[in-house]
């Protein structure tokens, strides 16, 4: 087995948007899951979720958001601080020897179910849009940060439950 080398960290979750405070959250066993209000007017039994709080058009271009659900935001900010992280130079990362291996659990279900209901409502997918198909892919998570962030090397996605971050670091291996 190869030695893998994780240059740099980054974090958007539901007890921190950054190390420092995902670090401080989990030291004081503070929860991030929260009433999901949109989940109890919907009428499902569970209503709760552990959404991140974080406002990410400040921090993500604009012309990189039309690629981006909201949970691809999230990754593109941890992505922005994980390259802050490393060190490394606009080279490195564009080297063709480094590669992106993206843990996700999946993509934007949102978008799949207005498309759906686009396609529906016209007898017709023509009123979806082409951004819509980013945002939907499985291997979205992956594939719109290396675009942007011009990473030439391996690019895939992996979606393996609550093991995928292990998953990702086995499989860049």
């Amino acid at each position: 087995m190869r030695r893998v080398v994780v240059t740099g960290i980054g974090i958007v979750s539901s007890i921190g948007n950054n190390v420092g405070d995902v670090t401080a959250s989990l030291r004081e066993a503070k929860s991030g899951i929260t009433k999901a209000q949109d989940f109890a007017d919907h009428g499902f039994r569970c209503q709760v979720w552990g959404r991140p709080d974080i406002d990410t058009s400040e921090m993500v271009d604009r012309r990189a958001m039309r690629f981006l659900s909201e949970g691809g935001s999230w990754n593109h900010v941890a992505m922005l601080q994980a390259i802050a992280d490393s060190g490394l130079e606009e080279s490195d990362i564009s080297d063709e020897r480094t590669g992106i291996v993206m843990g996700s659990g999946g993509a934007s279900t949102r978008i799949i179910v207005d498309a759906a209901a686009i396609t529906e409502k016209n007898n017709s997918p023509k009123r979806i849009g082409p951004f819509a198909v980013p945002k939907a892919m499985s291997s979205t998570a992956s594939a719109t940060l290396a675009t942007w962030f011009k990473i030439h090397g391996v690019n895939y996605s992996i979606s393996s439950a609550c093991s995928t971050s292990a998953h990702c670091i086995g499989n860049a291996a």
